[in-house]
């Protein structure tokens, strides 16, 4: 095999890469998750986790946050916790689950089928 082809036949592998995560990722229905009585939109949600934008108080990675989750339009909100796995530029927060009920991880599973 020349070089080329072995150079070639590695990058191929590179972008073909599995995904990682445990769940599917969604973003309809919306998901609204309130944090100090702020609301933010979920830019994507799963039965893991969430990921917000625009989050304007300080989180550091392994912080535990908690507060209310409700389905838009509105509804009652659902209290939950949750431990920071990302925080990046332009105030993106990653969230994995520690703490929700029962119906809304059953509603996520459904939602995502």
């Amino acid at each position: 095999m020349s070089l080329i082809s072995r150079l070639v036949e590695g990058l191929r592998g590179r972008l073909e890469m599995p995904e990682h995560r445990a769940a599917a990722r969604a973003d309809d229905p919306v998901l609204i998750i309130s944090i100090g009585g702020i609301d933010h939109q979920a830019r994507n949600w799963s039965t893991g986790g969430a990921c917000i934008d625009n989050f304007t108080s300080a989180a550091a990675v392994g912080d535990i946050v908690s507060g209310t989750l409700r389905w838009k339009p509105a509804a009652p909100g659902q209290s939950f916790a949750a431990e920071v796995t990302r925080v990046a530029p332009g105030g993106i927060l990653a969230l994995k689950w520690l703490d929700i009920p029962e119906f809304v991880l059953l509603r996520m599973e459904t939602e995502q089928q």
